[in-house]
C-alpha cells in the first residue's frame, strides 16, 4: 500500500492575488473615468448641439441654448395604443417645448436631438444635419416605413426634393396640439 500524501494547500496562492489586486484597481480606474468617456456623464447632462437626447426624461439634458426635439409621432400618438400593442407614454411636462408651451417638433424627423432655440424656446437654424428638417436621413427612413402617412404627410416629397412643404412643414395634426402637460379641453 502506498503512503498518504498530504499536501497542504493555500485558498489562493499568491499570484492569484496580484491578479485579483490588479483587476480590482483596473476596474475602479475605469469606473472613475467613464463619465468622461461618455457624452453627457453620469446625468447626463451638457449633451451637445446634434446628439441623441430622451424627451421622456425628467430635465433637459441638452446643453444650454439647446432644447431636446420631438418628433411628429411622439406629439400626436401621447397616451394612444401603439402598433406594438402598448401604450404611448405621455411627454413630460415641459420636454420639447418652447415657452409658450408648443412642442419643438423637428421637421421629419423621427428621433430626438439637441437642437438650438431661441430665447423663446423656439427652434432655431442649425448647421448641424441633426438639427435640419429630415435630420440627416431621417425623412427617407420615415418614407421608407411609413410613407406619406400622418402623422407625416409629404415626407416622401421631401425625402425625394429636400423641400419643406408649406402647407404642413411636417407639424403635428391639429387634434394632436394639446398642452404638453397631456390635459385636453
Amino acid at each position: 500500500m502506498k503512503p498518504t500524501t498530504i499536501v497542504k494547500r493555500t485558498f489562493m496562492p499568491p499570484l492569484n492575488l496580484a491578479r485579483i489586486g490588479a483587476l480590482v484597481a483596473v476596474g475602479w480606474v475605469a469606473f472613475t473615468l467613464a463619465p468622461a468617456g461618455c457624452t453627457g456623464g453620469w446625468d447626463y447632462s451638457d449633451v451637445p448641439e446634434g446628439d441623441r437626447c430622451n424627451p421622456y426624461d425628467s430635465h433637459n439634458e441638452c446643453a444650454s441654448g439647446l432644447e431636446c426635439t420631438v418628433s411628429a409621432w411622439q406629439v400626436a400618438n401621447q397616451g394612444m395604443l401603439t402598433p406594438q400593442g402598448n401604450t404611448a407614454l405621455f411627454l413630460a411636462p415641459g420636454a420639447g417645448t418652447n415657452n409658450a408651451g408648443a412642442f419643438d417638433v423637428l421637421a421629419f424627423c423621427p428621433e430626438n436631438y439637441c437642437c438650438p432655440v431661441d430665447s423663446n424656446g423656439n427652434l432655431t437654424t442649425s448647421t448641424n444635419p441633426n438639427c435640419q428638417p429630415g435630420c440627416n436621413g431621417g425623412a427617407q427612413s420615415i418614407c421608407t416605413a411609413n410613407g406619406n402617412g400622418a402623422p407625416y404627410d409629404g415626407v416622401c416629397d421631401f425625402a425625394d426634393s429636400g423641400v419643406v412643404p408649406a402647407e404642413d412643414a411636417g407639424a403635428p395634426p391639429e387634434e394632436a396640439s394639446t398642452p404638453a402637460d397631456g390635459s385636453g379641453d
